[in-house]
């Protein structure tokens, strides 16, 4: 098997000779993207296309706040529930062809069309009858979007949203070329002939699977075009974390952020990998409609066997966190002086709490783990995840008694599995999409594309809803704060660690931004 390893590796380092040319950068993306659609995607890899592809009418700046891009500037009517924006003038999309204010009304209806089903439309539920719409009780013509000339583009809102400006820079608030998309409603964004996008870089050749990439190109069309200075990028598509680092070394990846754990500490230690903080939570789903995990004492069983510490200490090793709560300790509080899980407290400890596991466990009707039925947790494959997901079996088996299967799938595969809630105990994590906790409690609300468990608490829901309609800020992070103690009251999920990314790259290039929201933004790069 061993020789097998090394042969594989020898190939798959070999097939990237090519990579490291002057004027281009290669950028481990890790998977292969289920989706680039910019209202489809859900996943981190696809964001991390999108957003070197396209912009909206506002991007995200080097400094992770929202600045104009598309729009040029933009006024709010007084009682700020109707807003301005005015297109550049002269932009254009990769063939070519202007961009319109109408084609961004298209992008947004496209996204609140049920028919759609875009995992991030409650995103865009701000806007004047756009829940309506999605729920099938308001006409297209009926939300609050208008297009009154090609440079002028009008928002009116069903409520306040103290993020606008945030959530417009988002993926899924891109304009649209219906003509093309009518065309092949899924498919157009899987084809460099039909992927028509607005950003620095456009698509050039997408090759799938293990060892293939993506290939994007500086887009002479762009609005900046004069600023970019990389004319090149591949993102390839190594999954392997050993086999990355040997593409490394051997200077055929420039930028990479999966490093083998057992090789973290050396590497930071050394200086030829940083940690940087990211935000975001990883933990488990448990599917509250099966047996027995609809039992909320078995879920805080599970839960409790688990030692945070060990995990981040002799598992993940990269900087990582113990999870105390289900948002991390880097996302923004009511106040400038404390963040959201400081304020929070602790709703977790660190070190597993068997005498308490064992006792709900036993209480639940299943001593010692006598009569625990046969339960799995599935992941997606990944050597950091089956590390991982070989931990918490041994923690579980250790603690309660109880055996859980280990199942791996291919990513593709496991997301649509995680979303149909076909396992028992599934492996999950986000990173936020925004500096506020919402981004990442908002998943857990009964009728979110997002919510992989099957969760549902009137309280929760509430309280979460009440936060999205509140412009005064400690109040609105009050409302979180209440929303994530009936959370973690409840357990649908089971936080593990809050993130670090540990990064590596190439002294031949610079001026790459990685977000503390883990994309990376290549517009600004150059090589040396």
């Amino acid at each position: 098997m061993r020789k097998i390893f090394l042969s594989v590796l020898f190939v798959m380092v070999m097939s990237l000779a090519s990579y490291g040319a002057s004027g281009e950068i290669v950028y481990n993306l890790g998977a292969d993207p289920r989706t680039i659609d910019p209202a489809l995607n859900n996943a981190v890899d696809g964001n991390n296309v999108i957003s070197n592809t396209f912009e909206g009418l506002v991007r995200t700046s080097f400094t992770d706040a929202p600045e104009p891009a598309l729009a040029e500037s933009w006024e709010i009517s007084d009682d700020g529930m109707t807003w301005t924006f005015h297109l550049r003038d002269g932009i254009k999309w990769t063939d070519g062809q202007p961009v319109t204010a109408q084609q961004f009304k298209d992008g947004f209806i496209r996204v609140l069309d049920p028919e759609t089903a875009s995992p991030y439309a409650y995103y865009a539920f701000f806007i004047k009858n756009g829940e309506a719409f999605y729920n099938s009780q308001a006409k297209a013509e009926d939300v609050g979007l208008h297009a009154p000339d090609d440079k002028t583009f009008v928002i009116e809102l069903e409520y306040k949203n103290p993020l606008l400006l945030d959530y417009l820079a988002f993926s899924i608030f891109m304009p649209v070329r219906m003509d093309i998309v009518n065309e092949s409603p899924r498919a157009w964004a899987a084809r460099p002939e039909t992927f028509i996008s607005t950003g620095p870089f456009k698509l050039e050749s997408w090759k799938h699977g293990e060892g293939g990439e993506i290939v994007l190109v500086k887009n002479p069309e762009y609005w900046e075009a004069d600023k970019v200075k990389v004319n090149r990028l591949r993102f390839v598509f190594i999954t392997d974390e050993n086999t990355a680092l040997a593409a490394f070394r051997a200077g055929r990846i420039d930028y990479m952020g999966s490093i083998p754990s057992q090789m973290l500490p050396i590497l930071l230690q050394r200086g030829e990998a940083v940690s940087v903080p990211v935000l975001g939570t990883a933990y488990c789903d448990f599917n509250v409609t099966r047996e027995p995990f609809n039992d909320e004492r078995v879920r805080r069983a599970f839960t409790l066997a688990v030692d945070r510490k060990v995990i981040v200490e002799k598992i993940t090793r990269g900087g990582q966190r113990p999870a105390t709560g289900f948002v991390c300790d880097v996302v923004p509080g009511s106040t400038q002086d404390k963040d959201f899980r400081t304020e929070g407290g602790n709703f977790l400890p660190e070190r597993a709490d068997i005498k308490e596991a064992k006792r709900l466990l036993a209480e639940a009707g299943y001593p010692d783990g006598k009569g625990f039925p046969k339960v799995s947790y599935k992941y997606n494959s990944n050597s950091g995840n089956k590390a991982m997901a070989e931990a918490l079996q041994g923690m579980w088996k250790q603690v309660l008694g109880v055996e859980v299967e280990l199942l791996n799938e291919e990513w593709k595969v496991f997301i649509e599995t995680r979303n149909r809630k076909d396992y028992d105990i599934a492996r999950d994590a986000w990173v936020m999409d925004f500096f506020d906790a919402g981004s990442l409690l908002e998943l857990c609300i009964t009728n979110s594309a997002q919510n992989n468990t099957g969760y549902s608490n009137p309280k929760f829901d509430e309280a979460m809803n009440n936060a999205a309609r509140e412009m005064d800020y400690s109040k609105r992070i009050n409302y979180m704060h209440d929303a994530e103690a009936v959370l973690m009251k409840d357990l649908p999920v089971l936080p593990i660690y809050f993130y670090s990314s540990a990064l590596m790259q190439s002294k031949r290039v610079k001026g790459i931004w990685h977000s503390p929201r883990n994309f990376v933004l290549f517009r600004g790069a150059e090589t040396l």
